[in-house]
């Protein structure tokens, strides 16, 4: 086994080695400003893995290892909404035990009158192989909720000019939960990472039980058009009844550059040279 691989199995196992007997929790639920429950919000530690993802009812409970520092930020954010951001020791002391956080909807401006271009060319991206034995997990954690909001995204270089979204591919190498709901992301590439998120709206995907193989996502109703390279991700939100596995395919080498993030609210790790089976059918 090369150090490459190794260094996978230890950047995906470590985060979990972290909790403990000194752990402790926050809880609450999250709603909109009338006071009615957000669904998968991505709440956790800036900059961490600690993280996870409200449930249906917009409930949450985020388990803090002892390595938390109290003054650590604790952000609450989703698409459409308005973000929410607190020390950990200030949200102790606002809430107490149970919190009810308030996501106002953002202000959105007035769409404009786009004309869009006559497409005539159709090109398929990405990488279409997803028999290999190495794979990148979303459900590795004896606590599985505080594994939602990771994130498993590929790079990709799209044509120049405006380019319409079509469809969008990803396989599941491994899956034995009985339900499991995914979010599709999608981000302008900045710096070499992803970066503003170009939807605005939730785009929830749930498989069948035990489902593995290609999931296709159609795209053409949203009229996504961008310009410049994208990063779509795929984000684990829902998970119900048992289950232990949940992965996609991961190759190495390749021309791809795949990207992932632990945690609602943590950073991006960039692996050039890698990829999951993950296409994009585009017009221009």
């Amino acid at each position: 086994m090369n150090r490459s691989i190794l260094f996978l199995i230890f950047l995906f196992l470590a985060p979990f080695f972290a909790f403990g007997q000194n752990e402790k929790s926050l809880g609450g639920t999250v709603t909109d400003e009338h006071g009615h429950t957000l669904a998968y919000v991505n709440i956790g530690i800036v900059g961490t893995s600690i993280g996870t993802v409200s449930g249906m009812d917009g409930s949450f409970r985020l388990y803090l290892p002892a390595s938390v520092n109290p003054q650590d930020t604790l952000r609450f954010s989703m698409v459409g909404h308005e973000g929410r951001s607190y020390t950990v020791s200030g949200f102790e002391s606002a809430f107490g035990g149970k919190a009810v956080v308030a996501l106002p909807q953002a202000a959105t401006l007035l769409a404009e009158v786009v004309v869009k271009p006559r497409f005539t060319k159709k090109k398929r991206i990405g990488m279409d192989k997803p028999g290999t034995r190495m794979a990148v997990n979303f459900a590795i954690s004896d606590k599985p909720n505080q594994n939602l909001g990771a994130e498993i995204g590929r790079k990709f270089n799209l044509p120049k000019g405006p380019v319409q979204l079509d469809t969008f591919r990803f396989f599941v190498s491994r899956n034995n939960f009985d339900t499991v709901r995914l979010r599709l992301n999608l981000y302008q590439l900045e710096k070499g990472r992803p970066g503003s998120q170009l939807l605005d709206k939730n785009i929830v995907l749930e498989l069948k039980p035990k489902q593995r193989g290609w999931v296709v996502v159609d795209l053409a109703a949203h009229n996504l058009v961008v310009s410049g390279d994208v990063v779509v991700a795929v984000e684990w939100i829902y998970h119900a009844g048992k289950g232990t596995s949940l992965s996609l395919p991961i190759a190495m080498p390749s021309g791809g550059v795949h990207f992932y993030k632990f945690g609602s609210q943590g950073q991006w790790k960039k692996f050039p040279g890698m990829s999951s089976a993950m296409e994009l059918d585009v017009q221009y």
